[in-house]
C-alpha cells in the first residue's frame, strides 16, 4: 500500500498521471485545470487570477520587462548588485509646475531643467525663479560622420544660468563607437568648461539615436559600455564627477548596468511615475515641460538623491 501512495504521488509531482491527483498539468508552461474541492469558496477563475497576480508580483521584483526599438520583448534579470530604492511614488505630487515628491518629513526635492541649443535664448533671470538647478549641453558628437562640436547656445547659457546664481552642471550627448572615444569626448569636455563653477556634475548623455544610419547601430554591449566608462572613467580621473544619463531601454539592453552604476544616474523615462528598480540620483520625466523665461518645450527633471 505504501509502494502504490508513493508511485501516485510521484506521477502527481512529476505529472505524468492524474490518479488521485487534484491538478492536472499538460506540459510545462502550459494551461492547467485545479480541482476546487478542497478550496470551499474559490473558484477556478478566482484562483487563476491569484494565480497571474502573483506571477506579475514576482516578475515585477525579479525582472525589467522592456521593449526595444524593433519592438521585441526582453526579460532582463534585475541586479543583486545595485541598490533598489524604497521610494514610494504614491508620494509624487503633480499639482505644480514641476512634479516634486513628498518625502516623510514633509520636505520636497529639488527641481531642475537641462537644456541646448534647442532651447533658443532664454531669460535666466526668470528660470531661476522656478529652478533649483539647471543642465547645460556643452557640446555633442554627430551619429553619422562622428565630428565633436560645440553647442551654439552654451555660453550664453552657462553666462546666463551663472549670473542667475542658478547652480549648474554639463553635459555631452556621445556618439563614441569605443573606450577611446569616449575619453576623447571627455577631453572635449574638460578643454572646454572655461572658468565656470559646477555644482552638478559633468554627464554623459547616451543614447539610441534610432536611426538606420547611426555610427553606433552594430556595437555590442561591451563596446556600449566601454565607450561610456572612457568618458566617465576620464572625467572621474581629472577630478571632476561624473554621471550618466539615459533612458530606460538603454539601460536596460545597451550597457552592463553592473558596470554603469559604479556612477550616479541620471535617469529618463516619460511617464506618471519611474517603474525602475534601482536607486538613480536625478529622474527626467518629461520632455514637454513649461518653465517661464523659456520659449517652448523643455526637459524637467526631479533630483531624488544627493550626488555624491
Amino acid at each position: 500500500m505504501k509502494k502504490r501512495l508513493l508511485l501516485i504521488v510521484l506521477l502527481c509531482l512529476t505529472g505524468i498521471g492524474t490518479l488521485g491527483c487534484q491538478r492536472s498539468y499538460y506540459g510545462k508552461g502550459q494551461p492547467f485545470t485545479m480541482s476546487t474541492d478542497k478550496l470551499l469558496g474559490y473558484s477556478n477563475a478566482e484562483i487563476a487570477a491569484l494565480s497571474a497576480d502573483n506571477y506579475e508580483r514576482f516578475m515585477h521584483a525579479s525582472y525589467l520587462i522592456v521593449t526595444d526599438k524593433f519592438g521585441e520583448v526582453h526579460k532582463i534579470k534585475i541586479s543583486p548588485n545595485i541598490a533598489r530604492h524604497n521610494w514610494d511614488f504614491s508620494n509624487l505630487d503633480s499639482s505644480g509646475l514641476f512634479k516634486n515628491y513628498v518625502s516623510e518629513d514633509g520636505s520636497l526635492k529639488k527641481v531642475g531643467i537641462d537644456v541646448s541649443e534647442h532651447q533658443g535664448a532664454i531669460n535666466w533671470e526668470s528660470v531661476a525663479s522656478y529652478v533649483d538647478f539647471a543642465f547645460i549641453r556643452l557640446g555633442y558628437r554627430g551619429y553619422t560622420g562622428g565630428g565633436i562640436l560645440m553647442d551654439g547656445y552654451y555660453s550664453a547659457n552657462m553666462a546666463g544660468a551663472t549670473a542667475a546664481g542658478i547652480p549648474i552642471g554639463v553635459y555631452f550627448y556621445s556618439q563614441a563607437t569605443s573606450y577611446e572615444e569616449g575619453v576623447e569626448e571627455a577631453n572635449y569636455v574638460l578643454a572646454n568648461l572655461g572658468d565656470y563653477s559646477l555644482a552638478y556634475p559633468i554627464v554623459l548623455d547616451r543614447e539610441d539615436p534610432m536611426q538606420d544610419d547611426a555610427r553606433t547601430n552594430d556595437l555590442s554591449v561591451e563596446q556600449h559600455t566601454q565607450a561610456a566608462l572612457g568618458f566617465l572613467d576620464t572625467i572621474k580621473a581629472a577630478g571632476r564627477k561624473a554621471m550618466m544619463y539615459t533612458n530606460r531601454m538603454y539601460y536596460s539592453l545597451y550597457v552592463d548596468i553592473d558596470q554603469v552604476y559604479q556612477y550616479p544616474i541620471w535617469f529618463a523615462q516619460y511617464a506618471d511615475e519611474p517603474d525602475w528598480p534601482y536607486e538613480f540620483a536625478i529622474w527626467q520625466y518629461t520632455e514637454n515641460g513649461e518653465v517661464p523665461g523659456i520659449s517652448g518645450p523643455v526637459d524637467l527633471n526631479l533630483q531624488m538623491m544627493d550626488i555624491q
